[in-house]
């Protein structure tokens, strides 16, 4: 069963840090077609046998390399945005019906060194039905096998906002 609600301010605000945490990310290719642009850069003012002025060439490269990553970006936060404007999300009532973890050690320097030195990376997961959805330790802990739960998640880039106990009677809910 699926429901449609409006997005509360703490939704608003996963989706907000969402879009930061994206922005933030991208910010690396940046980086790396900045150092590009600037090497073309370099081969035009050197190359003396260009059809068009020095001058013209370097913006016409600038310009490009401007338009290609502010479009790069607004396609990586496009469904973000949307999620914002609709103003909504969709609720999914469902069983949790496995709950399983993944963990990653990290690559050490040290192949002797012990498993306490390690790195790793735990990965929750609670299976809602047919759907796999990867959650903090604290909720994945909160919730058994057989919970009825809803799944609260944005409508357009179907990031998961949350997940609820459900309320029945005689029981209270857990947010």
């Amino acid at each position: 069963m699926r429901n449609v609600e409006q997005l509360n301010s703490g939704d608003k605000s996963k989706v907000k840090l969402e879009i930061k945490q994206v922005v933030v990310s991208y910010i690396a290719i940046g980086i790396i077609l900045a150092i590009v642009a600037a090497a073309f850069t370099i081969f035009i003012q050197k190359n003396d046998t260009l059809p068009i002025e020095k001058g013209a060439a370097i913006t016409l490269l600038l310009l490009f390399v401007v338009s290609v990553y502010a479009a790069f970006l607004y396609l990586a936060v496009r469904d973000y945005l949307k999620d914002l404007k609709s103003d909504t999300k969709k609720i999914h009532s469902g069983q949790i019906t496995d709950k399983h973890t993944n963990t990653n050690w990290g690559w050490h320097g040290n192949p002797a060194a012990d498993s306490n030195s390690q790195p790793k990376l735990v990965e929750y997961f609670l299976i809602i039905d047919s759907q796999r959805i990867h959650v903090e330790e604290e909720e994945y802990n909160k919730f058994e096998i057989g919970d009825r739960v809803s799944l609260h998640f944005t409508s357009q880039s179907s990031m998961v906002l949350g997940v609820t106990k459900e309320i029945r009677a005689g029981n209270k809910a857990q947010a």
